[in-house]
């Protein structure tokens, strides 16, 4: 047999091989699209609520990109563009929206809200398919350009809290045969799970209620206490001191509708995420500036943190089964 005959099965072998690996792969991401379209979750928002989920295109356009040097932050990028955010390993970074601030009455919420209608444009959620050993967890990471939680409902600026950026999940845990197990619904530093047969749901799709300015996911409609190990100890004993309640979310009825076109409200499309795809999702950095607590004198307006990181660095995202295993039942 001929060098070139030789040459020409190895070329066609290759090709072969590459073709397989293609048509494997579209295959791989066609099915994990119609799971998560499968699966997709119905929101109803809080009839207060400000915020829909939504892409995160509008909130870059809206931001300056900042690293932190000695101690300050320092403008790098006026115009960020989400394809070119710094990788790990970079700095420390933050997206700082640049036309309002949480300081602002009542965490800013009405300049944040008036900024976040500019561009929110079509209501969005990003899906993610993660298949850790003996199980599916379908992810739906809900962006929200601002979370101002009020104490008082409808929102007041007696007590609240607030931050740039916020990002929640909804986790819905399928066995290696693709039937539905559990879900898991993210609520402030921690969630909560439930049994399949036991959750609300229109057809294959969980209904979740979302809290007011929080954006807690909830698995019923109605008021909700928050997780003590959720809320600052300061927060606490200002409570306490006064004689006043502990803070809770309401997530109320007659809201906004967003899910799958059958479920009958607003269309949310699902974008697909994974490890390093889109080029944003490894931005380490903040979502926002820093976060601020509060309350009347004698606390005033004080810092309580920062904004949250993108779905990557957050625990469900790299231990979906262990980090859902610690959140309790409901």
């Amino acid at each position: 047999m001929s060098v070139s005959i030789l040459r020409g099965i190895v070329a066609l072998s290759a090709a072969g091989l590459i073709s397989l690996f293609v048509a494997g792969t579209a295959r791989a991401e066609s099915g994990d699209r119609l799971l998560l379209e499968s699966y997709q979750p119905v929101t109803h928002l809080d009839p207060v609520e400000q915020f829909r989920p939504a892409s995160i295109q509008s909130f870059v356009a809206d931001a300056d990109l900042e690293r932190l040097e000695a101690g300050s932050w320092m403008l790098v990028d006026a115009e960020p563009e989400p394809g070119e955010l710094p990788g790990p390993g970079t700095g420390t970074w933050r997206l700082n929206q640049d036309s309002c601030s949480p300081t602002f009455t009542l965490g800013g919420l009405e300049c944040y809200a008036e900024a976040g209608s500019q561009g929110d444009g079509a209501s969005v959620v990003y899906g993610r398919v993660a298949r850790p050993a003996g199980a599916i967890v379908l992810q739906y990471w809900y962006f929200y350009y601002d979370n101002t939680y009020s104490y008082e409902y409808p929102p007041s600026d007696f007590i609240w809290q607030a931050h740039e950026g916020d990002w929640e999940v909804v986790n819905i845990v399928l066995s290696e045969e693709e039937a539905p197990l559990y879900v898991g619904y993210s609520q402030h530093c921690l969630g909560q799970r439930r049994a399949w047969d036991l959750t609300e749901r229109f057809g294959t799709h969980p209904v979740v209620h979302v809290g007011a300015g929080s954006h807690a996911n909830y698995l019923s409609a109605g008021i909700h206490p928050i997780n003590l190990a959720c809320i600052p100890p300061g927060a606490i004993a200002f409570l306490r001191a006064h004689g006043l309640p502990l803070p809770v979310d309401r997530a109320f009825e007659d809201g906004e509708v967003a899910g799958p076109r059958e479920a009958g409200g607003t269309f949310t499309h699902v974008r697909g995420i994974e490890d390093g795809h889109p080029t944003w999702v490894p931005f380490q950095g903040f979502w926002g500036e820093l976060q601020y607590f509060h309350a009347p004198s004698p606390i005033g307006t004080v810092v309580l943190g920062t904004s949250p990181q993108g779905p990557a660095y957050h625990a469900v995202w790299s231990n979906p089964l262990g980090t859902l295993a610690g959140w309790p039942t409901g």
